[in-house]
């Protein structure tokens, strides 16, 4: 499975990648900090599932999410501190099978990465 992980935060970022490689160790995390590089991966780079933040240093996350949709419907799930109802619901209005919020269990991210990897999948 190939994970296109969307943060700015290094310390997340390491987190989120550790928790990948020991509970799916078969799988590949390709990581950017900012929303440009992210839509760009995604043109090109087969990504079974995107995990994103929605406080990135060069676009809000929803309107990365807005752009990839134009080319790719890739399961999604976002992490954030972002804890707002007008966020969640235009988010799933995007098509995000989950919205996280930070700080969040890394169990609980492996088992929604492995739920909608295996529905992207079949």
């Amino acid at each position: 499975m190939k994970i296109l992980l969307v943060e700015d935060d290094k310390a997340t970022v390491e987190a989120i990648r550790l928790s990948v490689e020991i509970y799916l160790p078969k799988s590949e995390v390709v990581s950017v900090d900012q929303g440009r590089p992210a839509i760009e991966e995604l043109k090109t780079g087969g990504f079974d599932v995107l995990v994103i933040d929605l406080g990135l240093p060069d676009m809000d996350g929803l309107d990365v999410l807005d752009e990839i949709r134009w080319f790719s419907k890739v399961p999604t799930i976002i992490i954030s501190a972002r804890n707002n109802i007008e966020a969640m619901i235009r988010a799933k209005d995007m098509g995000v099978a989950y919205y996280i919020t930070k700080p969040f269990d890394y169990h609980l991210l492996i088992r929604r990465i492995e739920e909608i990897a295996g529905h992207a999948m079949t």
